[in-house]
């Protein structure tokens, strides 16, 4: 159920040319791919010549392995190559910038140190003028010294205004909050920003409380088709994405417009376009940063494996976290839902901006890791409720997969930490024996006996169950009866037989009835103690 885009002004991270106001005999600027290097402040690296009289005509980011329904043409891609793995990537990236006809590629150097040799090959095979550049150079650099020297002079317009003014909001590093006040001041349209799980974090729509707003974003997931238009009571709302940087994984946030966007002014609607271009900029170089704490907290992961303890304080301290300091370890997981693993990453995002100073998750069997600065007003269940609803806005993205969280205990020590990681991977596997589309497991419960069947491999659960409930089950299936749900109501009501029937709403001699079928067909006995142990066990697993 990956995010279709009905318009092409939309796809992408575009930063297109403005010209509007223009006199249509007036003669608009270019610039050729071959000009790039004239430009000093870019300090651009050409790395292979192909096309040189390719137009530029805007700007893209992306980190997506194949972008080829994100592209429109004479764009100068821009990518950290994050999506590059072999030779085959290259291939499959850099044949949809050909197709496109793209003016050219920049790669980054901050994920692989250099371009790799498999890209470069794919580029001078696709005639593609390629370029590197610096870690001193941002992309938002790059944008905004392009647009400008394609910029036309013929004087202010309020989109050209407008596009000037989220550009010093970006460039300010006010984030994606900061384009909100030039967009509405200028438009004078309501607008507000959603986080990637459909929270409200900046700005109103008047008349729009939040609990319709979160059916409207749950409407718009749904149907998949974005920008989407969303009847809110006597009001509209327009819900458009901003693409992630990173492969595979849902939009990063949301801009919600007050009306029909399919209703405003062409420049109103490219303004619109551009705030999601620029947010989707702002979480490209974020992402940048992402990449450097990944690689501190994989370090943490690895010398507290192997019992450098002086090693995992002094990378956690370079993160921002205080060993000495509670801290919690979260593991989240998902099963057979759209957009796969990276699912679980974004649903912990809820805690990194819940709690400051959390660093992002990171990729750990079976899903994804989050450690944590505990809180005392954000026990696990609080952190756990974070999860849920965030999980609950995005539930058309669920489908019938489901998601797996297992918090640890508060560690205040490396050693504890330790602990703590091992507990999160326990409570994990706990929560994992539920089927209920979301589970989740605290340290707390791991005392109990469900930590036991968590530790017994599925094969031999499914087959103490089977084995033990599986008679009764088929009895119920062959006979339309219900004494699967009589044995864990009669268990659920400590052996009280009166409590029983009046919850099953059922007279005490059927209920004794009914009891004593199941005995006959398990040759076990409720009123055995080791028995009714083994009933609970059993039910105990799905």
């Amino acid at each position: 159920m990956f995010v279709e885009f009905s318009e092409q002004r939309y796809i992408g991270m575009h930063v297109a040319v403005t010209r509007e106001g223009a006199p249509e005999d007036q003669e608009v600027p270019t610039m050729l791919v071959s000009d790039l290097l004239e430009l000093p402040d870019l300090e651009l690296e050409l790395l292979n010549l192909g096309r040189r009289d390719r137009e530029v005509r805007g700007v893209y980011t992306t980190d997506l392995p194949d972008p080829v329904g994100y592209l429109a043409g004479g764009e100068l891609v821009l990518t950290s190559a994050t999506w590059y793995r072999d030779a085959a990537d290259a291939e499959v990236f850099c044949r949809a910038l050909a197709g496109a006809g793209c003016a050219g590629l920049v790669v980054g150097s901050a994920v692989h140190g250099r371009v790799p040799e498999p890209v470069l090959d794919a580029c001078r095979r696709q005639g593609i003028t390629a370029f590197t550049v610096g870690d001193g150079v941002s992309y938002a650099t790059i944008t905004a010294t392009i647009d400008a020297a394609l910029r036309d002079a013929t004087g202010p317009t309020p989109g050209a205004a407008l596009h000037r003014g989220l550009l010093a909001s970006l460039a300010a590093g006010e984030g994606p909050a900061g384009l909100l006040a030039p967009l509405r001041l200028t438009t004078g349209i309501g607008c507000a920003l959603l986080s990637a799980t459909g929270r409200s974090t900046t700005g109103a729509i008047p008349g729009v409380e939040s609990d319709r707003l979160d059916r409207a974003f749950r409407n718009a997931l749904a149907e998949s088709v974005f920008p989407s238009v969303q009847s809110v009571g006597n009001s509209t709302v327009s819900i458009h994405p901003v693409q992630s940087p990173i492969a595979r994984r849902p939009s990063a946030g949301y801009l919600v417009t007050d009306g029909d966007y399919r209703d405003r002014e062409p420049w109103v609607v490219d303004a619109m376009a551009q705030v999601c271009m620029l947010w989707a900029m702002s979480e490209a170089l974020r992402q940048e940063r992402r990449i450097v704490e990944e690689r501190f907290l994989r370090e943490s992961l690895a010398h507290l494996g192997a019992g450098d303890d002086a090693a995992v304080g002094a990378r956690l301290r370079s993160l921002g976290l205080d060993p000495d300091r509670p801290i919690v370890a979260v593991l989240a997981a998902t099963e057979n839902t759209a957009y796969g693993g990276e699912f679980a990453a974004v649903l912990l995002g809820e805690l990194v901006r819940a709690v400051p100073g959390t660093p992002e998750p990171i990729a750990a069997e079976p899903g994804y890791l989050l450690l944590i600065p505990a809180a005392p007003e954000l026990p696990g269940e609080r952190l756990i409720d974070l999860v849920r609803q965030a999980a609950e806005r995005m539930r058309p993205l669920v489908g019938r997969g489901r998601i797996v969280l297992g918090v640890g205990h508060a560690a205040t020590s490396v050693a504890a930490l330790r602990r703590s990681l091992h507990e999160a991977r326990h409570a994990h596997r706990v929560a994992a024996l539920s089927k209920d589309w979301f589970s989740a497991s605290t340290s707390a419960e791991l005392s109990s006996h469900l930590l036991l069947l968590a530790s017994i491999p599925d094969d031999v659960r499914k087959l103490f169950r089977q084995r033990l409930i599986g008679p009764v089950e088929e009895y119920d299936r062959r006979h339309r009866t219900n004494l699967v749900a009589t044995l864990a109501t009669f268990l659920a009501a400590s052996g009280s037989w009166s409590r029983c029937a009046a919850e099953m709403h059922l007279h005490v001699n059927t209920l004794r009835y009914r009891i004593q079928r199941i005995e006959q067909l398990t040759d076990h006995s409720l009123t055995d103690p080791d028995d009714r142990v083994d009933f609970h066990l059993a039910l105990a697993i799905d």
